[in-house]
């Protein structure tokens, strides 16, 4: 493997060489060993495709519909359009518990099975001990990277959900122990970096189901040792 060369480096590579030569004009396409693996031969696309048919008339493949956008909160679950329970076919169980080793995916995979108000507010609750653990046994600040992406993952799926009230709360009992010094020590500056990631309060304008105003929570401060918005 370490002899194995990157295609994507050598691409970045082969354009920063040709731009430093070449200022303006269009940038070549990428040299032909680095893409005919991706392009098999078309008279060997050709010979297979009778067979690749047969798999997917006997396989009864069908499109997987686009992701849709927008708000989750009203919206059926979705299905792959065979109908088919890949869950029950696997013998998985719904996931109750989220790991703070792989907390992301399992709290969006948690909140994609359902759109109980309650196991909502639970996956949420789970979602914010594990940030504040993140925080609390940070050694200096090599986890508050950690716990902002997780804090902006919670703001974004509740936002989704049309559950603004879970995270202002949590942003608000988050803020308390920062400042507090109950998450071992002063993590002022983690407060700091919240506000730097524009993590504060969903606000009536960013989600109309909430009931904080825009000044609200837009209020901020200059020091570390005050809120970013105001509280009620």
């Amino acid at each position: 493997m370490d002899d194995t060369y990157n295609p994507v480096l050598h691409r970045i590579t082969q354009v920063l060489r040709w731009r430093a030569v070449h200022p303006t004009g269009d940038l070549p396409q990428p040299f032909d060993i680095l893409t005919k693996y991706s392009n098999p031969p078309p008279e060997l696309m050709e010979r297979a495709r009778p067979a690749l048919e047969s798999v997917i008339q006997a396989a009864d493949v069908k499109k997987v519909p686009p992701k849709q956008k927008g708000r989750k909160r009203g919206r059926d679950t979705e299905k792959p359009l065979s109908g088919l329970d890949v869950e029950s076919l696997l013998g998985r169980e719904k996931r109750v518990k989220i790991s703070s080793e792989n907390a992301i995916p399992e709290f969006k995979q948690l909140l994609a099975t359902t759109e109980d108000s309650g196991a909502i507010n639970e996956a949420s609750k789970q979602m914010g001990t594990i940030i504040e653990n993140y925080i609390r046994y940070s050694t200096g600040d090599s986890s508050y990277g950690r716990a902002i992406e997780a804090i902006r993952v919670m703001r974004e799926e509740l936002d989704d959900f049309e559950e603004p009230g879970m995270f202002n709360n949590f942003m608000r009992q988050l803020k308390k122990r920062i400042l507090d010094g109950d998450l071992d020590g002063d993590r002022r500056e983690m407060w700091w970096r919240i506000r730097a990631n524009r993590l504060g309060l969903l606000d009536k304008k960013t989600n109309p189901m909430s009931d904080v105003s825009e000044d609200e929570a837009k209020t901020v401060s200059c020091t570390y040792g005050v809120s970013i918005f105001r509280l009620s």
